[in-house]
């Protein structure tokens, strides 16, 4: 006889175990693979070779495997795969290199990817390239956006620990928003 009761605890189990999906969305050159490599990688390259497809990598974090996917930026492939690959996360960072002009491409990117979520996921952008002359401050691009905002430079090895805070306080306010339903 089966012991439906062993069952469940095993299947709670493993949905706990189950990773935190993360996804870096954005167009072409905003340092999306970058802030991949941060976070998984000991050394980054400045050479740019634009990703095709999607790239995905996976890193413990406390008690937690979070699995971090980068989307190729090109407006035909995020046309046409966004939906799909954005499904089933738990944050979503939409990456902008904090000119003018991608801050407001990465606005229709933002009102893309909300229609294409479920309520358990939350949009945040990251304003990268900061140490660039003529960036959009933090805080107008944070404006523009409408969604919460960080200021990075993803080529910088010491912002590891800011962003890795970064999702550990959004991961703490979605775990927040999920009780409170």
């Amino acid at each position: 006889m089966i012991n439906l009761n062993s069952f469940k605890v095993q299947r709670v189990q493993k949905l706990n175990e189950m990773p935190i999906k993360i996804s870096f969305i954005g167009y072409p050159a905003t340092g999306k693979t970058t802030l991949l490599k941060l976070l998984t990688e000991n050394t980054i390259t400045q050479h740019y070779f634009p990703t095709q497809g999607f790239d995905f990598k996976t890193v413990r974090f406390g008690n937690n495997i979070i699995s971090l996917w980068d989307f190729g930026g090109q407006k035909s492939y995020l046309k046409m795969n966004l939906k799909s690959f954005i499904f089933g996360s738990d944050l979503i960072f939409v990456v902008t290199d904090s000119t003018p002009r991608n801050v407001l491409n990465s606005k229709k990117l933002i009102k893309i990817a909300n229609k294409n979520i479920d309520s358990e996921s939350h949009i945040i952008a990251l304003a990268n390239k900061q140490d660039l002359p003529g960036h959009m401050e933090t805080n107008r691009v944070e404006n523009v956006l409408q969604v919460k905002t960080y200021g990075c430079t993803a080529i910088d090895s010491n912002e590891r620990e800011k962003i890795f805070n970064v999702i550990k306080n959004e991961l703490d306010k979605a775990s927040i928003r999920k009780r409170m339903r």
